[in-house]
């Protein structure tokens, strides 16, 4: 769960007794009045001034503390910083080519060499602070969920993780509750289809679809056939299935973050000491074997009821995205591999020049073999962890392609679109598109943001979310509350630092349950924190008016009354 950082720990206290009216006094009364009726508040005044001052400094203190902490929840979730991960990327290729070129030269000289051997110790330092950015975030999860281990709280970890584990779960089967209803509307605009063509159609009439001929009755007998075959398929994406599946990818990852511990923390001077142990991420290093295994079964599965060109085309986006993300880009091979695999996929994919399967493997097979010597080259310095995801995501990308072929749902309109008007078709064709796109994404959610829920989960991410991230700041405001002697000052303080913080908090929680990202989360938190501070801060500020008011009011009274005396 993440801070809030801004105005919202500001502890402001506007409007105090302290007023110019309230230390003057009538002309007529005596210096010892005077006196005995200026001194308390100027006894007041400090007071108030230095709780006020503590008070402000609590919640600066909150907010300096979740300011440190942001960037590190921003980094649980993806394992990376984006803005600072990309300038860090784009230096070190830039310098990548400097050294390239200084290298190319025949002769250097000294000063060129001095500048080379500058140039090399640069790389090799922003390669160490990339690492460090892309781990500071599970190197936090699994310190914390250890220290809580160890001090007896492991009952508390694993009731914390596994509700957060529930959680993700039920969203991922509301996503497939929504493909569902597309599906089942799917199914009745193929039964409406083939009622009215059984209606209206001479069924004798032989039409002749993709090479093959056959009588319209045939053809429904085909298309109902499929139907039935798509609506078996359907059995992998319903409550029964995506609940054997979280058991098994549980189950895969449970002491994740023992592992991660023990090639971190565990082994520390060999982790410090040998920076491609940690130039990746090394959660996601980790899980990436069972995360290919656990899409692909899916994918699989999804295929068989409905893949298109464009389908295939995004799912090798995502996987060529995954080995570009885990590439050493300042060096040269592996930029070269980068390249050569992207103009393969992009021939295959492309909807205009399809190129035939058969010539785009044989270059993927070649890619792979020229892999392997780019994998151990000591230029590019990969782990074997690094290496061998790397090695299974080509050869992912291998299968989806040498496995790429229509799905029922496309074969069925190859043949209503033979069989119907262009009016009925593209009906037809829109409600199949709805339920196209919400069974993708119900896939994508479970296979993409659910299995990387569940990654930082076995990695101690809701441990260290909860625990730092609400206690931290609540126990900041409780710390503000303690030093405010006043019924006044401790509603000041929980209107302009406590009820924002529990909005926010309560709203992050709600992002971190719907599987949000921690860096949307977090933002989504702050942005209801600060609409909620701008709202208790306005009704603090009249409370405080009112409250000055009456103080006012009173006084004068006070002194009117002892100038009649």
């Amino acid at each position: 769960m993440e801070g809030k950082i801004g105005n919202v720990f500001e502890t402001q206290f506007r409007y105090t007794v302290r007023n110019n009216s309230y230390t003057s006094s009538p002309s007529t009364q005596t210096n010892s009045q005077e006196s005995s009726t200026v001194k308390p508040f100027i006894t007041n005044e400090v007071k108030e001034k230095s709780v006020n001052h503590i008070l402000r400094n609590s919640g600066i203190a909150a907010g300096i503390g979740v300011v440190l902490l942001a960037p590190v929840v921003i980094l649980a979730s993806k394992g990376k910083f984006p803005k600072l991960s990309n300038y860090l990327t784009k230096r070190l290729n830039n310098i990548s080519a400097k050294i390239q070129e200084l290298k190319a030269k025949p002769q250097m000289t000294k000063a060129e060499m001095v500048y080379l051997d500058s140039l090399q110790k640069s790389k090799k330092n922003l390669n160490a602070a990339k690492g460090l950015l892309l781990n500071t975030g599970p190197l936090k999860d699994v310190l914390f969920e250890k220290i809580l281990r160890k001090v007896g709280l492991g009952k508390v970890c694993n009731k914390v993780t596994g509700f957060f584990e529930r959680m993700a779960v039920k969203m991922t089967s509301i996503a497939y509750k929504k493909s569902n209803s597309a599906f089942v509307l799917m199914k009745d605009s193929f039964a409406q289809a083939n009622k009215n063509l059984l209606a209206t159609s001479d069924k004798s009439k032989v039409v002749t679809i993709n090479g093959a001929s056959k009588t319209v009755a045939e053809w429904l007998g085909t298309a109902n056939k499929k139907l039935s075959e798509i609506d078996n398929a359907y059995d992998s994406f319903r409550p029964q299935a995506v609940s054997k599946r979280y058991k098994w990818l549980s189950k895969q990852f449970n002491g994740l973050g023992d592992i991660v511990f023990d090639k971190t923390y565990g082994n520390l001077k060999k982790f410090l000491t040998t920076p491609k142990s940690w130039t990746s991420f090394i959660t996601e290093d980790l899980a990436s074997p069972v995360k290919i295994r656990f899409a692909r079964n899916i994918s699989n599965k999804k295929r068989i009821i409905t893949n298109t060109r464009t389908d295939a085309a995004k799912e090798l986006e995502k996987v060529v995205s995954n080995i570009e993300s885990s590439l050493d880009m300042t060096h040269k091979g592996s930029v070269d591999l980068l390249k050569q695999l992207k103009k393969v996929i992009g021939e295959f994919t492309s909807v205009n020049n399809p190129a035939s399967k058969e010539s785009v493997i044989e270059s993927l097979n070649k890619i792979i073999l020229d892999s392997k010597n780019v994998l151990t080259d000591s230029d590019a310095k990969y782990s074997s962890i690094t290496s061998k995801k790397i090695s299974k995501s080509l050869g992912n990308i291998r299968y989806i392609i040498s496995t790429d072929k229509k799905g029922k749902v496309e074969e069925l309109l190859d043949i209503y679109k033979h069989l119907l008007s262009k009016e009925d078709y593209a009906a037809l064709k829109k409600s199949v598109e709805k339920s196209r796109v919400a069974i993708n994404n119900a896939v994508d959610t479970e296979s993409d943001k659910f299995v990387d829920k569940m990654r930082d989960l076995k990695s101690g991410s809701a441990l260290s979310d909860v625990g730092i991230g609400l206690l931290f700041p609540l126990g900041s405001t409780a710390v503000a509350m303690s030093m405010a002697d006043t019924k006044e000052k401790k509603r000041s303080v929980g209107l302009n630092l406590g009820i924002p913080l529990l909005v926010g908090l309560a709203t992050s929680m709600v992002g971190t349950v719907a599987m949000l990202a921690a860096g949307p989360s977090m933002a989504l938190g702050l942005i209801t924190s600060t609409i909620t501070n701008q709202i208790c801060s306005r009704v603090d500020d009249r409370l405080k008016k009112k409250d000055a008011e009456k103080n006012l009011a009173q006084i004068q009274q006070n002194q009117t009354a002892s100038t009649k005396v």
